[in-house]
């Protein structure tokens, strides 16, 4: 039986979420979008790698196309450091608000 982690927007990185699918668990991402909660799963089977959304079903061959949908929709939290956006969403701040 499989392993369904729930999770929300940028709680984990790219890399513990392909880890975590690659070890055999299923990822529920719990997003936002035009003010609706949504989900999005990500799995895996056998070699390929799957996203679930509710108007389609994403399917990449490698890692690295799965990775770059993590990072294109924004579902994973940025490697390493917090990014610039974080830090700014964060503090209610944004660029336009920042002194040159």
């Amino acid at each position: 039986m499989t392993d369904t982690h729930y999770i929300e927007r940028k709680d984990l990185t790219a890399t513990e979420i392909i880890d975590a699918v690659d070890a055999g668990s299923r990822i529920v991402i719990e997003i936002e979008f035009l003010g609706k909660p949504i989900r999005m799963a990500i799995r895996k089977r056998n070699e390929t790698y799957y996203c679930d959304t509710p108007v389609k079903l994403l399917t990449y061959d490698t890692e690295a196309e799965m990775r770059t949908c993590l990072e294109r929709y924004r579902l994973a939290k940025p490697e390493g450091e917090s990014s610039r956006e974080d830090e700014l969403e964060l503090s209610g701040r944004s660029d336009s608000h920042n002194p040159k």
